[in-house]
């Protein structure tokens, strides 16, 4: 479905005669609109959503990386600076290889973290900080970014159903 969507972009792009990135960022956007109102009418309101929770999941990581940097920078610019490399040890959420390879790639990404290792047996992943003076803080980091991962993976999925009352016996009736 994004690549209709980005042919849409393309194609109304091109017939307005505007073919430059801003433009087809703009056309990206007028169509998501569009998407969006007639969501359920299509049958796309979980390609809308998941959308929607990536757009948001990747700007949110592109901030966590300029953070980081800027961390990672202080450290090895700093006089007084001194840091407590680690090897951190932590049980993910959900024990799925795929989910540990996909976080693990973020958390490489993440200037002063390293993926090292992922035991499927134990659901143990094992991340080299840089500074993990604050063990807690480098943990809960960790579980946001896994945590957000999840959350777009999630998206659009129907929730588990609600349990269904009791049938009524013979001779009561239903509230």
């Amino acid at each position: 479905m994004l690549g209709v969507h980005i042919l849409l972009a393309l194609g109304v792009a091109a017939f307005a005669g505007a073919l430059s990135p801003l433009d087809v960022v703009a056309a990206f956007l007028a169509i998501h609109v569009a998407l969006r109102l007639a969501a359920e009418l299509l049958g796309i309101r979980r390609y809308v959503r998941r959308l929607e929770i990536g757009t948001a999941f990747g700007l949110w990581f592109i901030a966590e990386v300029f953070k980081a940097t800027v961390h990672v920078a202080r450290i090895v610019l700093g006089r007084r600076v001194a840091p407590a490399p680690a090897v951190v040890r932590m049980r993910l959420a959900r024990d799925d290889e795929r989910i540990a390879t996909l976080l693990g790639c973020l958390l490489t990404l993440t200037p002063g973290t390293l993926a090292l290792d992922y035991a499927p047996q134990s659901g143990l992943m094992y991340i080299h900080v840089l500074d993990a003076g604050d063990a807690d803080a480098v943990e809960d980091g960790v579980r946001e970014i896994e945590r957000r991962l999840l959350r777009w993976i999630d998206a659009g999925e129907a929730p588990p159903p609600a349990p269904s009352p009791p049938a009524p016996r013979a001779g009561e009736h239903a509230p």
